[in-house]
């Protein structure tokens, strides 16, 4: 689930935001990041491991041991290569991104309002995680669960269009209630924030069918998951 970078508005005077725009796509332009190479490598490492965390937890309560040398004895048959990444598993793991990007952004900056902005981005991104995933599975795994395979995947692509425009209305209302800045409308959503939820529409096509190469590319999930902890620790007030 990938990000247009979020862009916030000069502090005021009390060195307060007092304007931000919603993100709720999945991407980020490094280009944009005023850290260093090295602070970089924390972020991302940070983020990494928060998705790991996620999956080494979904794995032990699935049944699986976590010692190493029950895990690399066949690797055909681990977590990793076995699971099928769906609504829980996506929110668990984007949420041990957001937390790891989080820890890594507040390691390499004490800037406070850079933290500020750092947490703001969190609640956005647990939002863009979460809501277009959930409208995905309730469209195609509840409502239209007995429709044909063509009808229910334009349901998926339907459920992540309304998924991402439900994450910029709720998640900025959520924010702007937290951070006590009154009404905010935040940025308009554009084309393009759309195009980025390709793990979204991943896993809409496992909810459809269980072919063979469905399952491999949802082997790419958690690594599209790592992006929101980028995010969040990339984030600055400016």
């Amino acid at each position: 689930m990938l990000v247009s970078p979020v862009n916030l508005n000069k502090i005021n005077n009390n060195n307060c935001l007092n304007k931000t725009e919603a993100a709720f796509g999945h991407g980020i332009n490094s280009k944009e990041s005023p850290y260093s190479a090295k602070q970089k490598a924390i972020i991302t490492a940070t983020s990494t491991l928060g998705v790991l965390a996620s999956i080494a937890l979904l794995a032990k309560h699935a049944g699986y041991s976590l010692k190493p040398s029950k895990m690399f004895k066949n690797i055909k048959k681990s977590y990793l290569a076995t699971a099928d990444f769906e609504a829980k598993e996506v929110i668990a793991m984007g949420a041990g991104s957001c937390l790891g990007g989080l820890a890594g952004g507040y390691i390499v900056d004490k800037n406070k309002d850079n933290r500020r902005a750092k947490r703001r981005e969190t609640i956005m991104q647990m939002g863009n995680v979460s809501i277009p995933i959930l409208t995905v599975a309730l469209l195609i795994d509840k409502i239209f669960k007995n429709k044909s395979k063509g009808f229910k995947a334009i349901a998926g692509l339907a459920g992540v269009g309304i998924g991402v425009a439900l994450s910029n209305i709720i998640m900025n209302k959520l924010n702007n209630y937290i951070f006590d800045e009154g009404k905010n409308d935040g940025r308009k959503m554009k084309v393009t924030d759309f195009s980025a939820h390709l793990d979204d529409v991943v896993v809409a096509a496992h909810y459809i069918s269980k072919a063979d190469w469905v399952h491999a590319i949802g082997r790419l999930v958690p690594a599209a998951l790592v992006i929101p902890g980028l995010e969040i620790g990339h984030k600055t007030a400016d």
